[in-house]
């Protein structure tokens, strides 16, 4: 944006050294963090004990808004989900979800998506680019000052605020890892967000290499994988990301994961008639959760734009549940949310450069 930069992307050590590059005290660095992240202003104007010169030099160096709200539909059930443009007249969507009182953020991290999963409708998009730490930030800040301004307060701390950030809209978290890690950080930060890491939910494709490295960062968040089927042949034929890291790899992947962190993992599973919603699947299901400290999500197909996937009957979703149960598999049927404004799992796409559905 004419050549500024993004304050809301910059580490707190980052802003300390541009602070000392134009004259100023590095300690107004936590000053201006806890305007932006824990007050959540709208303008630099607001930083009250900021002084107007070192307003003026940020103007001069940073934008504080990355993102234009450009629509805002509200379903049925409660969900909202917003149209962001981007500074560089790009879109996103982003998604709250209300449930008794609380309020869960589905953020987008990148422009699109590269995972050309076939029942995701943000795969048609193809990838544009990463989002930036600040980016992703001020999506939640947004659903803030949303909250705020309707006067709505959670149940956890009685304050106009989201309780939890699932990582889980347009784009593959994990092939953004640096900046959704400097995401976590900041919402993890007590002095700033003060959001536990059992909070915030990082959901990915099956990133092998990217698993070990969120562990390795220490990442302050959970771990869901989108595992959808039971074998390779299946899941390569609906997620290509299975060709390159098959269940094999992925599984030990989750395994390291869980013994190194001491966390379960979450297995989302999309249920799709006639593939993974059958008896058979329910078995193999079964021996790869019951030997692992685990819990499964399943959900049943969203509309998406392939022909040759249907979701599953009442019936057949029942059956299957009720087989892998009967094992002691903990598995949660998710009730799909927002489905009438195109918000649930999967549903995410706008034509890039038109602010038109897909």
């Amino acid at each position: 944006m004419n050549g500024l930069h993004n304050i809301k992307s910059l580490t707190l050590d980052e802003l300390k050294t541009w602070l000392k590059s134009v004259g100023e005290k590095p300690f107004r660095a936590e000053q201006i963090q806890n305007w932006l992240f824990r007050n959540q202003v709208e303008n630099v104007e607001e930083m009250v004990n900021i002084s107007p010169s070192l307003q003026s030099k940020m103007k001069e160096a940073f934008y504080i808004h990355s993102l234009t709200e450009e629509l805002k539909k509200e379903s049925v059930d409660g969900t909202i989900k917003w149209l962001f443009k981007t500074y560089d007249n790009h879109y996103i969507e982003t998604v709250m979800i209300p449930t008794n009182g609380r309020f869960s953020v589905c953020v987008s991290t990148q422009i699109g998506c590269a995972m050309n999963c076939s029942f995701c409708r943000t795969a048609k998009m193809g990838f544009i680019r990463n989002l930036e730490a600040g980016e992703i930030l001020e999506e939640i800040i947004r659903v803030n000052w949303h909250l705020k301004k309707a006067g709505i307060l959670n149940v956890e701390n009685n304050q106009a605020e989201v309780t939890n950030i699932i990582f889980m809209g347009m784009g593959e978290p994990l092939n953004n890892l640096e900046n959704v890690h400097r995401t976590c950080c900041t919402l993890h930060n007590q002095k700033l967000f003060n959001m536990g890491r059992k909070r915030m939910t990082i959901s990915t494709s099956g990133v092998v290499p990217k698993i070990k490295e969120l562990v390795d960062r220490n990442t302050p968040c959970c771990l869901a994988v989108s595992l959808n089927s039971t074998n390779n042949e299946q899941r390569s034929a609906v997620m290509p990301v299975n060709k390159t890291w098959p269940i094999e790899k992925l599984l030990e992947a989750t395994d390291e994961y869980t013994k190194r962190t001491d966390n379960y993992v979450t297995f989302e599973f999309v249920l799709i008639k006639g593939t993974t919603c059958t008896k058979e699947t329910a078995k193999e299901l079964i021996r790869i959760c019951a030997p692992r400290r685990c819990k499964v999500n399943a959900i049943a197909l969203n509309d998406g734009d392939d022909p040759h996937l249907e979701a599953p009957s009442t019936e057949e979703v029942d059956q299957f549940l009720e087989i892998v149960r009967a094992a002691n598999v903990q598995i949660t049927m998710r009730n799909p949310r927002g489905r009438d404004i195109l918000a649930a799992c999967g549903q995410l796409a706008y034509k890039q450069g038109t602010a038109e559905s897909c």
